[in-house]
């Protein structure tokens, strides 16, 4: 997915450049909404648009489009990446800015600002994250007032692809639930979960399983992700090799065939959270009839899955 943006080879290049590519992409109302949401300033205007102005000079013309702006953007795909001395030398560039706002977009995939940046105590330091990227696209997207065309949301979906499968939103939800109708014997028998190549998920640290009305109450630990696995014998060696060797002998997948391998703890490990019993699920459609809890993959968090009686219970 991450190709229909750009070939950087480095992280921070390309998140940045890719990130700038959808922008590009949007109308300008958009772009300023999404700026605007990173900057926290719902108002926030890159070019003006004013009829009849009446201030500023002689004379009153029909209308005026201006824009003074300036806004530097630094990209950090690593956590507790920021340094002082690097940000100081951006703020310099801004003090050479002719433009009546300058501001230095600091865009994280931290949880909470980082400290460092209070050391600075400037104004024109503005942080975000990913995360907090992310949700301002899902709001715009949500939004039945905004008008966005099939491009431009195809653009914002793919682009949010791209940021969950390079691991830089945060997620408070470290449980995948996967749907498990097979997956689930398979996990007992061999501790993995096998599936589609490169198939993404947020960052996690347990996987679920989902089946026949319930979720399942062993809750394995992600010990190791492997994106892309060809089932050949004696490729690979340790416990996927041992595993790859083992799906072909029992004819579990297609010799040659490419998979996502996740290997997992084991059912009687205990890195393997284990819940008081099956959580069964009650979860309604629209028109009240019972629906799947997940028919692909949905995210929770543990502790509430140490708590909930029904599905309804981790909304």
């Amino acid at each position: 997915m991450t190709n229909i943006f750009s070939t950087y080879s480095t992280g921070e290049n390309r998140v940045t450049a890719s990130f700038l590519a959808v922008l590009r992409s949007l109308s300008l109302d958009r772009m300023q909404r999404l700026i605007g949401s990173l900057l926290e300033q719902s108002e926030f205007e890159l070019i003006r648009f004013e009829n009849q102005p009446s201030k500023g000079g002689v004379g009153v013309p029909d209308a005026i489009i201006q824009s003074s702006i300036r806004l530097l953007l630094e990209t950090k795909t690593e956590r507790d990446a920021i340094r002082l001395p690097q940000i100081k030398r951006h703020l310099e560039r801004l003090d050479e800015a002719t433009e009546a706002v300058a501001i230095l977009l600091v865009l994280t995939p931290d949880d909470v600002r980082p400290s460092e940046l209070d050391k600075l105590n400037d104004s024109r330091v503005v942080w975000t994250s990913f995360s907090i990227l992310d949700q301002a696209i899902d709001e715009m997207l949500d939004d039945k007032y905004e008008v966005v065309s099939e491009r431009e949301a195809f653009l914002l979906r793919a682009l949010q692809t791209m940021l969950a499968e390079e691991k830089l939103l945060a997620n408070p939800n470290d449980v995948v639930i996967v749907a498990a109708r097979s997956a689930w014997p398979e996990y007992n028998e061999l501790h993995a979960y096998v599936c589609q190549p490169n198939r993404p998920f947020q960052q996690v640290t347990r996987l679920g399983f989902y089946s026949k009305g319930s979720i399942y109450p062993l809750v394995p630990k992600i010990l190791a992700t492997h994106d892309e696995v060809e089932i050949v014998k004696n490729r690979y060696e340790g416990e996927l090799g041992a595993l790859v060797n083992r799906l072909l002998k029992d004819e579990k997948r297609p010799e040659n065939g490419m998979f996502k391998v996740l290997m997992l703890s084991a059912p009687d490990s205990p890195e393997t959270l284990r819940l008081d019993r099956p959580i069964p699920n009650d979860k309604l459609s629209k028109t009240g009839k019972t629906t799947a809890f997940t028919m692909g993959q949905r995210y929770v968090a543990s502790e509430r899955l140490r708590q909930a009686k029904t599905t309804s219970d981790l909304d």
